[in-house]
């Protein structure tokens, strides 16, 4: 395993010390994700995929309006740093799948509302 660097060690500390112990229970998926499109882009495609989730919940219609809106800017905004982040990556094997998972996220978001 390699060393941290100062980058991680700064997370480690404060906010991101509670915040990473509350994602232990998702350490494998993580690990999962980080190893197949990087850390940044894994843990985003993760967050996206929980958001879309959120959404397929029963009586997620009857939610009001200005909750569904902020899961869906949320999704958006992930989404978005996610695709910016893949465009920096150029010449990463992974983009191609990863592109088209994010396109999958996003038609069977679209389909959905239109439901």
């Amino acid at each position: 395993m390699e060393p941290p660097n100062e980058a991680a060690l700064e997370s480690q500390q404060g906010v991101g010390v509670t915040a990473e112990a509350h994602l232990e229970p998702l350490m494998p998926l993580i690990e999962f994700y980080a190893r197949e499109m990087g850390e940044l882009p894994g843990r985003l495609m993760i967050a996206t995929s929980f958001l879309n989730d959120v959404q397929l919940m029963p009586r997620w219609a009857a939610q009001p309006p200005e909750l569904r809106a902020a899961i869906e800017q949320a999704q958006a905004l992930v989404i978005s740093v996610l695709i910016r982040l893949l465009h920096a990556q150029e010449g990463c094997d992974c983009n191609r799948a990863i592109a088209a998972d994010v396109q999958r996220l996003l038609e069977r978001q679209a389909g959905e509302e239109q439901a």
